[in-house]
């Protein structure tokens, strides 16, 4: 009886096989049926052959399906995040009120590889604002809907391995290194073009990140502000437990007799235009630890960096140091980080629109301390809180005036 079973099996795939045959589950069964009645199979029998070909079917099916989408499509992954947010604001600055707000941030992007060499991305993100530094939401204006940006879109273009080019408005993290956000707020995504070359050996890898960013446009100016950088740079593996990267950024910034939109208002000015090029150089590193206290903690991290703009004879330097130490990324429940880093930005030191946002409003001319915990609550659910306290360098440079900020954010952040 075995052997008709197999042989009923043969029968049924190879109908399956044929052109043009869409053989459905229910007519398997009627088949079947009638197999039993003449008492060709019995009904343990006829159970076993229902699985299997039913299996067949919906395996051919699927590939029908997957047949009949274009690669591309097949390959598109989408993910997002939600994060909410309580943040305390007490603002000695400019002897503004405390303020106590919930916010919320939504993102969702999606990226597909269009052939082996080409992957395009977008996203949207929401914001009150078309403000570059923040995509949070207040609540307030009684329950009015909120807006939905675009916030990135741009395409990848590999033609080795070594060498990918990028077009569009980017994420700015695949193609410029930066361990803090001293100089760019992590909400920052550039406009224009960027060059990104690596290769690695045994232990070192060496990298070169290049680009030009369009600032802003007129129909009624032929000269307009712009930006672009060269970063060379190198990862060592010192050993098991040690790596350190290395990077040197030179920037060329034309804003001398521009206003720049997002300006803080906190760079020198002429008029309302600012009165610098803030061509600079910044040089950074981090110094990376695989278990840096005896396995007590997973991974542990000092970096720092320094910037210096050239065209200013004077408050034109910046620097910040710090350390972290916990998992490298928090994912999972139980897992955690902290951070704390020192900042210094001088009024002149860099162009006052990429700051972090966070810090005394993204002006320069401030130094001041961030303390940072994040913990898993749960896979993909993470409790962060972040702490910053900001103050003026000095209170006598024209426009910048006010005493200190502490900001308190409290946030529950949900991946998918």
């Amino acid at each position: 009886m075995k052997r008709v079973k197999e042989v009923v099996l043969l029968v049924f795939a190879g109908i399956l096989l044929l052109p043009g045959t869409n053989l459905y589950a229910s007519e398997i069964d009627v088949l079947v049926s009638k197999l039993v009645e003449k008492g060709i199979l019995s009904r343990k029998e006829a159970k076993a052959v229902l699985v299997e070909t039913k299996e067949e079917i919906k395996k051919d099916q699927a590939k029908e399906e997957q047949e009949g989408v274009p690669k591309w499509i097949r390959t598109m992954k989408l993910k997002g995040d939600l994060r909410l947010r309580y943040q305390a604001d007490d603002k000695d600055k400019d002897n503004r009120a405390a303020r106590a707000r919930g916010r919320v941030r939504f993102r969702l992007g999606t990226e597909a590889k269009v052939t082996d060499q080409v992957k395009i991305a977008a996203g949207f993100a929401s914001g009150s604002s078309n403000d570059a530094r923040s995509t949070n939401q207040t609540f307030q204006d009684t329950f009015s809907s909120k807006n939905l940006w675009l916030d990135y879109a741009y395409a990848e273009f590999a033609p080795t391995p070594s060498i990918t080019l990028f077009g569009g408005k980017m994420k700015r993290k695949p193609i410029l290194w930066e361990p803090t956000d001293l100089l760019w707020d992590g909400d920052i995504n550039p406009e224009g073009a960027a060059l990104v070359f690596s290769g690695e050996t045994y232990s070192t890898e060496l990298f070169v990140n290049s680009g030009f960013f369009v600032l802003d446009e007129s129909s009624s100016n032929a000269d307009e502000p712009w930006m672009a950088y060269l970063q060379p740079g190198i990862k060592w593996k010192l050993s098991e437990q040690k790596s350190l990267k290395l990077a040197l950024t030179g920037y060329l910034i034309n804003s001398k007799g521009y206003d720049i939109n997002g300006s803080a208002d906190t760079n020198t000015k002429s008029g309302a235009n600012h009165k610098y090029d803030y061509n600079s150089i910044s040089p950074a590193f981090e110094l990376t630890i695989k278990e840096p206290l005896g396995g007590w903690v997973s991974y542990g991290a000092f970096f720092g960096e320094y910037v210096k703009a050239s065209d200013p004879s004077k408050n034109n330097e910046g620097w910040v140091v710090g350390f972290k130490f916990g998992e490298k990324k928090v994912k999972k429940a139980g897992q955690w980080q902290f951070k704390y880093l020192y900042r210094r930005l001088e009024q002149d030191a860099w162009l006052d629109a990429f700051p972090d946002s966070d810090a005394y409003d993204g002006d320069t001319h401030v130094k001041g301390h961030e303390v940072a915990l994040k913990y898993g609550l749960a896979k993909n659910i993470i409790l962060g809180l972040d702490y910053y306290y900001m103050e003026p360098i000095d209170t006598s440079a024209g426009h910048i005036s006010g005493n200190d900020q502490q900001v308190l954010q409290v946030d529950v952040a949900i991946k998918f």
